[in-house]
């Protein structure tokens, strides 16, 4: 009997104040029940607390609806996905504009933004700013995205010798971003061409800055550890556990986004057809509800 290999997700997302009065980040993740693409979305707003958390809100809630109209009814994402994620944060950057056009009060406002499409076992990105992207495999974190902020540029004068490792690690100016949404122009965007193929087992993390509380290796090993069969939003939490129980005392606001790609067998005979049939149906009359809940669960985790 012919087996058809497909992929299934499993995702979660999960917001911190940490120790800021307001929280400023935005995170949606929007994996229809029927398949097809799974999209995350994630930024960490700037400018003073009521612009950051504008900033953020209406950069990810339009993203995803720019992302989201190029849906069909299995929920895959059509036409060239490099194209529609520069298409989108471009959307984000002028929605972002058009609030400080109404309110010069919001002048100065921007936010980091990262996106990222799992469709298949291809892994799409875009990403502005210091939001880091993780893959997670076989236990090990691998940095995917670029840093647009001036942390990258004193590693570099450490590794030749012209500043030292604290001084670098303790320079104010380290978190200037060099990049972001919110300008004329976005200076530089990270937006492969090519994709990155996954495997059974892969981790995608997305984050704001604020996971940086945690050693990169302890945020691999509570994914790589966690209980046979823990769900994704399991793991989420013991990751917003870990940073509480750090104890910064300047802690800032941390959101995450995680996609765990799973292997699903299905048969080629009738009920494999049947299957087929039962996911377009279910797709056709869950698209719009669940780009709604989508919506939904960004404005209350961000107000």
């Amino acid at each position: 009997m012919m087996q058809v290999n497909e992929v299934r997700y499993e995702a979660a997302t999960g917001l911190s104040l940490g120790a800021r009065e307001t929280q400023e980040d935005s995170v949606l993740c929007d994996v229809p029940q029927g398949g097809g693409a799974g999209i995350l979305v994630l930024a960490d707003g700037l400018g003073g607390h009521a612009g950051g958390a504008l900033a953020s809100r209406v950069a990810v809630t339009t993203a995803l609806r720019e992302l989201a109209g190029h849906r069909d009814g299995m929920g895959r994402l059509h036409g060239d996905i490099p194209h529609l994620l520069q298409n989108a944060v471009e959307a984000a950057n002028h929605a972002v504009l058009a609030q400080v056009d109404d309110d010069p009060d919001l002048r100065g406002m921007g936010t980091t933004l990262v996106a990222a499409i799992v469709q298949g076992r291809q892994l799409h990105w875009i990403s502005v700013g210091d939001s880091p992207l993780w893959l997670i495999r076989d236990g090990r974190p691998i940095k995917l995205n670029e840093t647009h902020s001036l942390a990258p540029h004193l590693d570099l004068l450490v590794e030749v010798g012209e500043m030292t490792k604290e001084d670098a690690a303790d320079h104010p100016g380290r978190n200037c971003l060099t990049s972001a949404l919110g300008t004329d122009e976005i200076e530089r965007v990270d937006c492969p061409d090519t994709p990155r193929e996954l495997t059974p087992g892969d981790t995608l993390l997305a984050a704001s800055d604020g996971i940086l509380t945690l050693a990169l290796e302890d945020i691999a090993g509570i994914l790589s550890h966690a209980p046979p069969g823990a769900s994704t939003a399991h793991c989420v939490e013991r990751l917003l556990e870990a940073v509480a129980l750090a104890g910064h005392e300047e802690q800032d606001n941390t959101s995450l986004a995680l996609l765990r790609i799973a292997p699903v067998a299905r048969g080629g005979t009738r009920r494999g057809v049947q299957a087929l049939l039962s996911r377009v149906r279910e797709s056709l009359r869950l698209e719009s509800a669940t780009a709604r809940i989508g919506f939904d669960a960004v404005r209350a985790g961000a107000d």
